[in-house]
């Protein structure tokens, strides 16, 4: 794990702990915490939950904002149920009924997913829960017709499912559409500017904590898979949008540039490379999920 920006957010963060366990108000301190999108990636947002969430920290944040696979890392943390996330990463993410790299029309199957959040006997996210988290929980999506960010807060059950599926959406290698409230929306990842500009402006946090969920370097997608959101896949997307997915690197880059210089204390948490986006092996998966949780304990030391 990698640490950019400023540690005074980390500070905050305790801080705000700190003044709730005492009982004392503490409302002038607003940490926001975004969990980005990476696919497996995601290890890394896992596990910075389970360690937030074994030292209370699971309704210290003002707002938490869940994007792409960062939707349901954040949606577990808001239900403090950050364990079974880290089994469905392990189990459900890996399992060819969620991803078919072979299945060429359907590489990502995200209902499949949002059938386990929703019915799995164990990994199924307590909705009641999360909602009675003080913590204010959103959900970052992309507008399909226009790749505008908007950050989606759940009010019910129906409300929380329909945003967590937008959120996951990933429209060029799904063939699913998720509408709510009669507007089609995709995955947050895909929104140009991206979801992070817009949780700043909008929410307008004290201090600002963001997982990346990626690897620090990468700063271009793959060859293939530009061409392929350019042919293959163009059908599935709106002109707005086939812009915005193929850039889409370069709209976070620019979301954390302005985080970082901006007048808000920021701090970005990067993958050290130790899992890639696609892999699909429980060992590495388990071992990332728990060097992240070490790291951020000597972080909090």
């Amino acid at each position: 794990m990698i640490f950019e920006g400023d540690k005074n957010v980390v500070d905050a963060i305790k801080e705000k702990k700190r003044l709730i366990d005492l009982g004392q108000s503490n409302e002038h301190v607003r940490p926001l915490l975004i969990q980005g999108g990476g696919l497996m990636c995601g290890a890394y947002g896992v596990g910075t939950s389970l360690f937030l969430e074994e030292m209370g920290y699971t309704s210290v944040f003002s707002y938490l904002v869940g994007i792409s696979s960062g939707a349901p890392i954040a949606a577990h943390f808001a239900a403090g149920t950050s364990r079974y996330g880290a089994d469905v990463l392990r189990e459900d993410c890996t399992d060819a009924r969620f991803i078919n790299y072979w299945r060429f029309w359907h590489q990502v199957n995200v209902t499949y997913l949002m059938d386990v959040a929703r019915n799995h006997a164990e990994r199924k996210i307590d909705v009641g829960q999360a909602l009675k988290n003080k913590t204010k929980l959103f959900f970052g999506v992309a507008d399909y017709k226009t790749a505008s960010p908007l950050l989606l807060r759940p009010h019910d059950e129906k409300s929380f499912f329909e945003g967590l599926h937008a959120s996951i959406n990933l429209q060029n290698i799904s063939p699913h559409t998720v509408e709510v409230d009669g507007v089609r929306y995709v995955d947050g990842g895909f929104a140009s500017p991206h979801v992070i500009t817009k949780a700043i402006e909008e929410l307008s946090p004290t201090h600002v904590l963001i997982v990346t969920n990626n690897n620090k370097g990468t700063t271009k997608l793959p060859l293939f898979e530009r061409i392929c959101n350019q042919t293959i896949f163009r059908h599935r997307l709106s002109g707005a949008l086939a812009k915005a997915i193929n850039r889409r690197i370069d709209a976070r880059d620019e979301a954390l540039e302005k985080a970082l210089s901006g007048s808000i204390p920021t701090a970005v948490v990067w993958g050290d490379g130790t899992i890639g986006r696609l892999e699909k092996n429980p060992n590495i998966i388990t071992s990332t999920i728990e060097t992240s949780k070490v790291w951020w304990q000597e972080l909090f030391q």
